[in-house]
């Protein structure tokens, strides 16, 4: 019980990180090339769906079972579509319209949807470690954003909209997909999770272009393009995959390291300020993993 619990906080630690990267990644990419939200995401998508449901089939996985059933794959292309596709699309616009540290924190208020959601589930009320990492979190957020003053907060209204479906974004594929993957695996509905965002993105984007987008990249444009292809897929199973091993509340909540990690490269990499209420901030931030990596005492009983 212990090793899988080590193995569940090990998966989420790991992808959060990732996913903190490849925020400023994608700012960087938008940065020096002429990449819209909506290419970036189809070769984002549909590239990594497709290798990853490829590799599965030459390992001898039943990637196809899903399909067999109706109920399952109308759940598979609705967590493709809203989960996957809307997810991503709203964090990339957020990226694209503010910075990655904006988006990675619109995103992290979605573990108190979540939070909320498995109380009234359940019928009970959140641990007090729960509430104490929640606190922590909302504290460490807060600093991190405004650097201690309400003031220091300048979006725009798009910002606004599209920082608030990333949350909603991020609540939904954090929830919806927990029985797919109990029946198929991590890997699998992600890849094809992905494979379906790409393709409907890519229908919707009537004027891709390869050769267009072939044009458009430079080598360190198109390096950083397949590095945040790989950082991105692989954070995203590691996240959806340490709900086999902790809760959902808890693996949202542990992910409160991704504005960290997203600011201190931004600042390191990216040449972003950082004040010293944004340390306090990160401090926070660091303290809900702290707070989370405890056991309950019923866990520890069994």
């Amino acid at each position: 019980m212990k090793t899988y619990r080590y193995v569940g906080l090990l998966m989420i630690i790991s992808g959060a990180t990732l996913w903190g990267i490849s925020g400023p990644m994608i700012q960087w990419l938008f940065q020096n090339s002429s990449l819209t939200s909506g290419k970036f995401l189809v070769v984002r998508l549909l590239l990594a769906g497709i290798i990853t449901l490829a590799i599965l089939y030459f390992t001898k996985k039943n990637i196809f079972g899903v399909w067999k059933h109706p109920r399952q794959w109308i759940q598979l292309i609705i967590f493709g579509v809203l989960g996957m596709l809307g997810a991503q699309y709203a964090f990339i616009e957020t990226i694209h319209v503010s910075t990655a540290v904006t988006a990675v924190l619109f995103q992290f208020l979605g573990p108190i949807l979540i939070t909320i959601y498995v109380a009234i589930q359940t019928k009970k009320m959140p641990t007090v470690i729960q509430l104490l990492a929640v606190v922590a979190a909302l504290v460490g957020t807060f600093f991190l954003i405004t650097n201690g003053s309400v003031e220091n907060i300048v979006l725009s209204k798009k910002a606004i909209i599209l920082g608030l479906l990333t949350t909603l974004g991020f609540t939904f594929y954090t929830l919806h997909p927990a029985s797919l993957i109990k029946e198929w695996g991590t890997i699998v509905i992600i890849g094809w999770g992905m494979l379906i965002g790409g393709i409907v993105l890519f229908i919707y984007n009537q004027d891709f272009s390869v050769m267009h987008l072939a044009h458009t990249l430079t080598f360190n444009t198109l390096s950083m393009l397949l590095l945040v292809i790989i950082s991105g897929t692989l954070s995203f199973i590691l996240y959806i995959g340490s709900l086999k091993y902790l809760s959902a509340t808890e693996t949202s909540l542990l992910s409160s390291i991704e504005p960290l990690v997203a600011a201190v490269v931004s600042i390191v990499w990216l040449n972003e300020s950082f004040g010293i209420y944004q340390l306090i901030g990160g401090f926070f931030i660091t303290a809900t993993v702290v707070f989370l990596s405890i056991p309950s005492k019923g866990a520890r009983k069994k």
